[in-house]
């Protein structure tokens, strides 16, 4: 599960730091993540395997990440599914303080046993473009992104991000979701506080609200680093506010990199 979010990537090349980590290693990482599902209502072990790759190229101009996730839920029939997604994008150094971002993402997730099918979002497409200005007081960014979802049914939206990041390593981010199609609706709000200090670790705190403000998902996390290993644990409070039963779902992870 990837919790760092794409503005704070923005913000770190804003910062110039993106450049340099051309210069760390091949750019692999291979780690697994475990989780027990929702143990609030029933616990089912999970392992996923992960393989990753992310690299920078001429001087943190272009930027190419990749990773395929696979997951086995150890219960009947032991259901399995398939994570994958790519990126690219393009830095445009505006000046010593601003980065202008292309971005291209595209991700599909499919269940695999016992049957071959669209789960989870299915397969999105999303092209966005991001703007980052590093201050004094810390560094900004503003992210708008247009998610085209192709399979199962063809989706269209629109998602602003702003967020700021202290130079103390305090972060924060607000995020709005738009359905445009197959219906216009106000879908999402996502807010993600976060602090982190470079090499050692990275915390975070995201809630995720529904369009009625209503239903509540609260997310826990904590990363850290040691060398090229890293290991991160967290925890989704789920359906908060919603009729159902509220979720619990946590989780433990580790990755090492090349």
């Amino acid at each position: 599960m990837k919790k760092i979010l794409f503005v704070l990537f923005i913000l770190l090349a804003a910062c110039g730091f993106v450049a340099a980590q051309e210069e760390e290693g091949l750019g692999l990482s291979v780690g697994v993540e475990l989780g027990l599902g929702d143990v609030a209502d029933k616990a089912v072990f999970e392992a996923t395997p992960q393989l990753a790759y992310e690299r920078s190229f001429l001087d943190g101009v272009f930027d190419v990440a990749a990773e395929i996730d696979y997951t086995f839920s150890f219960e009947d029939e032991t259901p399995q599914e398939l994570f994958a997604e790519e990126d690219v994008g393009y830095n445009l150094f505006l000046n010593d303080t601003s980065t202008l971002t292309f971005n291209l993402h595209n991700e599909n997730n499919f269940s695999t046993a016992p049957d071959f099918e669209a789960t989870g979002d299915g397969s999105i497409f999303e092209p966005s473009v991001a703007y980052g200005l590093a201050l004094d007081a810390g560094e900004f960014a503003f992210v708008l992104g247009f998610p085209i979802g192709y399979h199962p049914e063809a989706t269209f939206g629109v998602y602003a991000t702003a967020g700021f990041v202290f130079p103390f390593g305090l972060g924060v981010e607000a995020t709005a979701n738009l359905g445009i199609s197959p219906e216009v609706e106000y879908v999402e709000t996502n807010f993600l506080l976060s602090y982190a200090i470079e090499n050692l670790f990275t915390t975070e705190l995201g809630v995720d609200v529904d369009g009625e403000f209503k239903i509540y998902t609260i997310s826990p996390y904590l990363e850290w680093y040691f060398g090229s290993l890293t290991v991160w644990a967290g925890v989704d409070f789920g359906n908060i506010g919603g009729e159902a039963s509220v979720t619990v779902e946590p989780y433990i992870g580790v990755k090492y990199s090349f």
